[in-house]
């Protein structure tokens, strides 16, 4: 995916824009894991759109329920979706330091002749 140990390191410019480029499909991804979790909320628990989104951004964020789920279905979801956010947020973060880790190691590996 990047380029190998034997060539030049790419420019700050192009370094930049890569890490941009990761941090827009963090982004992407975690708009859409909003919008499945407001889905799931409005469908489930019957949750206006407001709430929806509100209680899925909360569990997304890591910060737990606004309200506690009053049906069965609804706790289970919202079980499942913190479950989900816990992993999108490992995921995440992986991708957004991979080419800042890769750079550095890169950089070390570098022969300086």
């Amino acid at each position: 995916m990047y380029e190998p140990s034997s060539s030049r390191l790419i420019s700050f410019e192009r370094f930049v824009w890569r890490v941009g480029k990761h941090v827009g499909c963090v982004v992407a991804i975690m708009a859409l894991s909003v919008l499945a979790g407001s889905a799931g909320f409005a469908l489930i628990e019957g949750y206006s759109f407001d709430e929806a989104i509100l209680s899925a951004a909360h569990i997304l964020a890591g910060l737990g329920l606004i309200q506690f789920p009053e049906t069965y279905a609804g706790r289970l979801f919202a079980a499942m979706f913190g479950l989900y956010a816990n992993l999108f947020f490992l995921a995440a973060f992986s991708v957004i330091f991979a080419p800042i880790v890769h750079r550095i190691l890169h950089k070390l590996h570098l022969d300086t002749d």
